[in-house]
């Protein structure tokens, strides 16, 4: 009983897995960083609970979180896809889709799916690019963000298929400015997804811990950090 005891007061652990995608999270000199990793770490605190953050592969972020009882992924767009296959903290944060050129004189598109004819590159298992191909363009995947930055450099491809706000941090950091000629109407909420084994509890704590800190105002400080 009292082994029993001991074990019911252990804080609840969570594995956290996530890729490398700037300002949400991302790899930093002392671990991993970002807006949305700042509040996961504030909802874990206002919980009780610990949790573990790791960078890897987006691919590799679902199949451990579909395969691990205590894993979650993010920043996850929840699609309807996904919707049954995770359970679901958030939204953490938003952004809309955007087709980017090097160019500063390259034409404005109104119509994102009226984007034909030219070399679109984008991310493997990325609902961003599953949204692009279901309007009809033509994506090429690759597995990391970063690779297709590269890829528009050299001309490659020619447009780049990132997030709003994730696509010209990126491009920020790496010294290259970007021009965004295509937007979509619709915004997508980036959430953390979890295994459908968590416990209901865990889910409903985290999401209350969540909503406050939207309510306090600690939210909004994380994101003028980062402006």
């Amino acid at each position: 009983m009292a082994a029993d005891a001991a074990l019911a007061e252990q804080p609840f652990h969570l594995n956290l897995y996530t890729e490398d995608y700037p300002p949400w999270n991302y790899s930093a000199a002392d671990g991993v960083a970002g807006i949305n990793v700042e509040l996961l770490r504030l909802a874990l605190s206002k919980t009780g609970y610990q949790g573990n953050f790791a960078v890897v592969p987006w691919g590799r972020a679902q199949r451990f979180t579909q395969t691990e009882p205590d894993s979650c992924f993010f920043s996850a767009v929840r699609s309807e896809e996904r919707e049954s296959i995770y359970q679901w903290v958030g939204p953490l944060s938003q952004e809309q889709v955007q087709l980017f050129s090097l160019d500063p004189a390259a034409s404005h598109v109104a119509d994102f799916a009226s984007v034909q004819g030219v070399r679109i590159g984008g991310q493997t298992e990325d609902a961003f690019t599953d949204y692009a191909e279901s309007l009809g363009l033509r994506v090429e995947r690759v597995t990391d963000i970063p690779v297709n930055l590269a890829m528009l450099q050299s001309g490659r491809i020619d447009l780049w298929l990132a997030g709003s706000v994730g696509g010209p941090f990126i491009a920020r950091r790496e010294g290259v400015q970007v021009f965004p000629v295509a937007t979509t109407e619709r915004v997508f909420e980036l959430w953390l997804a979890c295994n459908p084994a968590m416990p209901a509890e865990v889910i409903q704590r985290l999401n209350t811990a969540l909503e406050a800190l939207k309510q306090d105002g600690s939210l909004e400080a994380i994101l003028a950090d980062y402006r």
